[in-house]
């Protein structure tokens, strides 16, 4: 493995964890399995991770803090509807297959290892954070109305979003991504009380 400094070297070590959780989930994860993901010795990982446990919770914050600095940098600029359809509809998700098996790994693991637990719990509600912000914005200009406080509208929102998201590995043709978006959509202007909106405002550039 060619020369990095500490950051670079840790940064390589999260990263190569994280196509493993894709490949055989958290519980799999060893440390011998990603220093050869990475082609290292194994004693790099222990070098950069007191233990397994440390590795798991970091590349959950790594992986929270990577998307969130996708979102923010997505929503830079958008009004606040525009942007909950940035963050919310999965057909928006980079790497969406991959961030969904991740985040289903990290829920079934968070089970067996208090740790990662609380980092999961502190990652989701961050990203609720994100989320009712945006809403209270538009609450503030008189776009939306919603039928519930901000905080409860954010995870309604959160679980449609990512439920629905994780349901089109279903293999119901039914449940396509196109309909997934719709029924986000759906979901967000009843929430939000958006009944005066027109159906061509839904996902810009779309025709949906």
């Amino acid at each position: 493995m060619s020369y990095l400094s500490k950051d670079e070297k840790r940064k390589a070590i999260l990263e190569a964890t994280l196509s493993l959780v894709v490949s055989c989930g958290f519980a799999g994860i060893t440390a011998r399995k990603v220093a050869a993901e990475m082609g290292a010795a194994t004693g790099t990982i222990h070098h950069h991770f007191s233990s397994l446990d440390e590795l798991k919770t970091e590349v959950i914050r790594y992986a929270v803090s990577s998307s969130m600095d996708f979102d923010l940098e997505a929503i830079k600029g958008l009004p606040p509807y525009e942007a909950l359809l940035q963050m919310l509809l999965p057909s928006n998700f980079p790497d969406r297959e991959f961030e969904n098996r991740v985040w289903l790994s990290a829920a079934d693991e968070m089970w067996r290892n208090e740790q990662l637990k609380t980092v999961y719990c502190e990652s989701m509600v961050s990203l609720t954070d994100l989320v009712e912000g945006v809403i209270n914005e538009g609450k503030a200009i008189g776009l939306f109305y919603p039928v519930l406080d901000s905080r409860q509208c954010a995870w309604k929102l959160l679980a449609t979003s990512f439920t629905l998201s994780s349901y089109s590995y279903l293999g119901d043709s039914s449940l396509n991504l196109q309909t997934i978006d719709e029924l986000v959509i759906n979901d967000i202007q009843l929430t939000l009380g958006m009944s005066n909106i027109k159906d061509s405002a839904t996902i810009p550039g779309s025709g949906l």
